[in-house]
């Protein structure tokens, strides 16, 4: 890395496992001074703090952090401001996948996956963004999903709050670019983190490591919206150029999944 993350100060929320985990080690083996890592599965958090203490000694920082809790969340950015005086990223990582048949989707589920993927991610950036205003800079990286770029059949909720997430992040970064701040959203396909549950994850997924590789590299550029992998590039650009060809696609996808669900009982 060119050390644009030496010496800063970040928030990682959903940090305890999966991509959140891999934010949390990738900071810290590119300088970071402190990373305050948010998660709601305290065993988790305290264990992987710990060990991530033992390498990197006094940077680590653990709170329990619902994110859907917006006094939680407040709590978890001042903190990691109130260290040193200065913040410098937040990564607004924390959410859940949703791939569901519409006659499975309950008004419930509609607001918890809200509260969780999109709520919670409006919570961490607009607790950030004052800070961030009143020192000049800071970078807000917020986690996005594919299905926020293009729809996906049986990805309804997850794809409503996935795209409000894209949206917002790509409207702020013009709104507030000329104050120093800069914004992200990150779009990934499948990776392999522990979203799947008990499902093995699709032959198409990629790993942590890799994803995470690629999405530094990208943040480091400052770019404001992060796609990958490059078959997630190739279906969004086909989307957008090539509307009928996705049409296709997208309705042998849902065809697919719907005879998933009848056989197996899951959407592969």
């Amino acid at each position: 890395m060119s050390g644009y993350f030496e010496n800063k100060v970040a928030v990682v929320t959903g940090a305890a496992s999966g991509i959140g985990l891999g934010i949390t080690e990738k900071l810290l083996s590119g300088g970071a001074e402190a990373v305050f890592m948010g998660d709601l599965k305290e065993e988790n958090l305290k264990k992987e703090a710990d060990r991530l203490n033992l390498a990197y000694p006094g940077k680590v920082f653990p709170m329990q952090t619902d994110v859907t809790k917006q006094e939680q969340v407040e709590a978890l950015v001042k903190a990691a401001k109130n260290h040193s005086g200065h913040l410098d990223f937040v990564f607004n990582n924390a959410g859940m996948g949703m791939t569901l048949p519409t006659e499975q989707i309950t008004f419930d589920i509609w607001r918890f996956v809200v509260d969780l993927n999109l709520m919670g991610v409006v919570y961490g950036t607009y607790s950030a963004i004052p800070i961030m205003r009143e020192q000049g800079f800071g970078h807000i990286v917020n986690t996005g999903s594919i299905t926020g770029r293009i729809p996906v059949p049986y990805q309804a909720v997850y794809a409503a709050t996935k795209a409000a997430v894209v949206s917002m992040t790509e409207s702020l970064q013009y709104e507030l670019e000329a104050e120093g701040l800069q914004f992200s959203t990150f779009c990934p396909a499948n990776v392999i983190t522990p979203i799947f549950g008990n499902l093995t994850p699709p032959p198409d997924s990629v790993t942590v490591p890799d994803a995470i590789d690629y999405i530094f590299g990208e943040i480091e550029k400052k770019a404001v919206v992060i796609i990958l992998p490059q078959s997630a590039r190739d279906f969004e650009a086909l989307y957008r150029l090539d509307k009928p060809e996705f049409d296709k696609f997208a309705r042998k996808l849902a065809a697919e999944r719907r005879e998933n669900y009848r056989t197996k009982g899951t959407y592969y």
